[in-house]
């Protein structure tokens, strides 16, 4: 599933439509710079390290944006109070474009909500900056750090990594400049 099957997917609807869907694509990908586009459920998806954060898609008589989270719109229940809504979607005009600060607010309570999902019951960590830029990843166990970790600063670039024991720091340790290039490494007893 790819960016091109987005396009194609858009293709289906008549110039006007195609347009605020085309507009409302353009501004989350500038919200969410790492995004990798995908179609899941038949919806143009928007994901972050294969999590869903947002989809959207066009219909009849409407436009719809889906937060892929039942909780957004209660969250947001007055901003959205003007909108149709069901369980996991937004409806909006199919003439006029779904307004960005709106968006930014949606975006920001997705990112807000997948942090809290972790870990995961595998023990899978993830977290995330509010751009969508992962901020840590490893693994947990028992409630405590285990095995390898990296952090990230905003844009991207690895800060550091290292591994864990039982929550504790342990061999090799790695911290990078702000390139992305180590330049300090500390061994941690094991």
């Amino acid at each position: 599933m790819s960016k091109a099957q987005i396009t194609s997917h858009l293709k289906k609807f008549d110039k006007a439509q195609r347009s605020i869907l085309s507009q409302l694509r353009k501004e989350i990908l500038e919200e969410l710079p790492t995004a990798q586009e995908v179609i899941k459920y038949g919806i143009p998806t928007f994901t972050i390290e294969g999590v869903p954060v947002l989809g959207f898609d066009g219909y009849k008589a409407h436009n719809s944006l889906f937060p892929y989270s039942g909780s957004t719109n209660q969250f947001l229940k007055n901003e959205l109070a003007k909108y149709v809504q069901t369980k996991g979607s937004i409806h909006f005009s199919l003439d006029k474009p779904f307004p960005r600060p709106l968006l930014k607010k949606i975006i920001k309570v997705r990112i807000t909500q997948i942090n809290a999902s972790y870990p995961s019951k595998s023990g899978e960590y993830l977290e995330f900056y509010a751009n969508g830029f992962l901020k840590s990843k490893g693994k947990m166990k028992q409630a405590k750090m285990q095995g390898y970790w990296e952090w990230f600063r905003k844009d991207g670039t690895k800060l550091r990594s290292g591994s864990f024991k039982a929550g504790e720091q342990s061999g090799l340790w790695t911290t990078y400049d702000q390139s992305g290039k180590p330049y300090k490494k500390t061994n941690f007893p094991s």
